[in-house]
């Protein structure tokens, strides 16, 4: 949109009808722009932006639920999660908290067969082998 450029020829001396028509502008649209102010929440908003980062600066561990219940229980701005949650999202913000690794369990649905070789003291007649496959008789590989 043109907007800004409407100042630009206003300036220059050209008459408002003209370069609105000129543009495809309507003069509510220009006079909406013209006469625009933020409005209550977005200056709450704004408002809240150094505050959430002045809490994750101190607690970068702290995600958008510690960091709402820590405004809940401080002097400060009271937050809801959900505020936190976008307001973290607009500042490029998150939790430095990382997930545990767990170690993936393994599920056995065959009865196992015993270990006769460990309690072997001598392994000298032992032999051992590494088998990736074998075909079994009915034609499926285990």
């Amino acid at each position: 949109m043109g907007l800004p450029l409407v100042n630009q020829f206003l300036a220059q001396g050209y008459a408002l009808v003209r370069i609105l028509s000129a543009l495809k502008i309507k003069p509510s649209t220009y006079y909406n722009w013209r006469h625009w102010q933020t409005s209550r929440q977005e200056k709450r908003r704004e408002s809240l932006k150094p505050y959430i980062l002045d809490v994750w600066k101190t607690f970068k561990f702290y995600g958008y639920r510690r960091i709402a219940a820590y405004s809940q229980q401080t002097d400060g701005p009271k937050v809801s999660e959900y505020m936190t949650l976008k307001l973290m999202r607009e500042l490029g913000i998150k939790s430095r908290m990382q997930k545990r690794y767990r170690k993936p369990k393994t599920v056995v649905t065959v009865d196992q067969k015993p270990n006769l070789i460990r309690h072997l003291h001598d392994l000298s007649g032992v032999w051992q082998t590494d088998t990736t496959y074998i075909q079994l008789t009915n034609h499926r590989w285990r």
